[in-house]
């Protein structure tokens, strides 16, 4: 219900939007240069995790590999990483008009099947009469692992997650373009701590949330272009946990295990770019790729080697 109050708002706040700054296409035809969306803030769709105001422009697909090795804790033995077992996403995007995007991903961690959508609101103007870009962003996952894996009590509802952001961003100039995002993030059924309670006569078996089923995230993202080619790329994002997790009661408070407060994620890194490809590499402590998984359940602390992990992301554009 929580998610679907947020769309609705969204919705709301997209038809309003729309209204107020569609244009028809003889309009369009004749703007001056100037008043014409700005060149190139972004080269893709996403920047390491966080998503950009890039959308691939009507009928063209973008084709992305996001992947995110083990940590570098074990240094050269598993050279940083490299050896050790990876996350992987595949994922496909297409432009149903220049301003809206639908897309599908899956993820080899948790199986999620991802559905996706972005559309823009507002796009920042070459010269700066609209300020910024003003996006909306929302997806629905499917967890796919088998069923055993949910419990005696299980139903299709319980692999369902939900994720939802307004992206504001703004290329300042040739070389430099950031962007600030605020997300909603929703899981059905999250981890359980499993609990046995013994007396002379009985045996409880109690299960305690292992994270909250909501959070909201606050990102900040940007790129630095150093050449044609070569860009510095940044990104910072913050979670914070809300509302109470389904399933844990009122009683014992003191003594029944707590949810996990996830831990805010840093990321570096360069890209590359070519007219058609986009490569990415760059140390990050997210490793979910989906960002409702990242927001709710990252336990990396990038402050340690068993936090950091290397990753690259390759987008190619059809």
């Amino acid at each position: 219900m929580k998610f679907l109050i947020v769309i609705s708002i969204i919705c709301g706040f997209l038809v309003s939007s729309i209204n107020l700054f569609s244009q028809d296409a003889d309009q369009k035809e004749s703007e001056s240069p100037i008043k014409k969306p700005v060149l190139n803030p972004w080269f893709s769709s996403t920047l390491i995790d966080a998503q950009t105001s890039f959308c691939p422009n009507k009928g063209d697909l973008e084709f992305l590999i996001h992947h995110r090795f083990t940590s570098i804790e074990n240094g050269i033995k598993d050279l940083f990483g490299f050896y050790g077992a990876s996350n992987i996403r595949l994922g496909l995007n297409y432009g149903i008009t220049d301003k809206l995007m639908v897309g599908f991903g899956t993820e080899r961690d948790k199986k999620m099947q991802e559905f996706l959508l972005k559309y823009k609101i507002v796009q920042q103007t070459r010269d700066n009469s609209v300020p910024v870009s003003v996006l909306v962003y929302a997806n629905v996952c499917i967890n796919a692992r088998e069923a055993d894996y949910w419990g005696l009590d299980y139903s299709f509802i319980n692999r369902l997650s939900y994720y939802s952001q307004i992206i504001i961003s703004r290329k300042w100039n040739s070389n430099l373009s950031t962007l600030i995002g605020l997300g909603y993030a929703h899981i059905n059924k999250v981890d359980s701590y499993r609990v046995v309670t013994e007396d002379s006569v009985s045996q409880t078996i109690e299960y305690f949330p292992k994270y909250y089923n909501d959070a909201l995230g606050i990102s900040f993202a940007g790129r630095y272009k150093v050449s044609n080619t070569f860009t510095i790329i940044g990104e910072y994002e913050h979670p914070l946990s809300i509302g109470k997790p389904q399933g844990l009661g009122p009683h014992n408070q003191n003594t029944n295990p707590k949810p996990i407060d996830p831990k805010p994620n840093l990321a570096l890194g360069f890209e590359i770019t070519t007219v058609t490809h986009t490569f990415q590499l760059f140390g990050s402590s997210y490793r979910a790729i989906i960002p409702q998984n990242n927001v709710i359940m990252n336990n990396f602390d990038f402050t340690q080697k068993n936090g950091i992990m290397l990753g690259f992301n390759i987008v190619v554009k059809f």
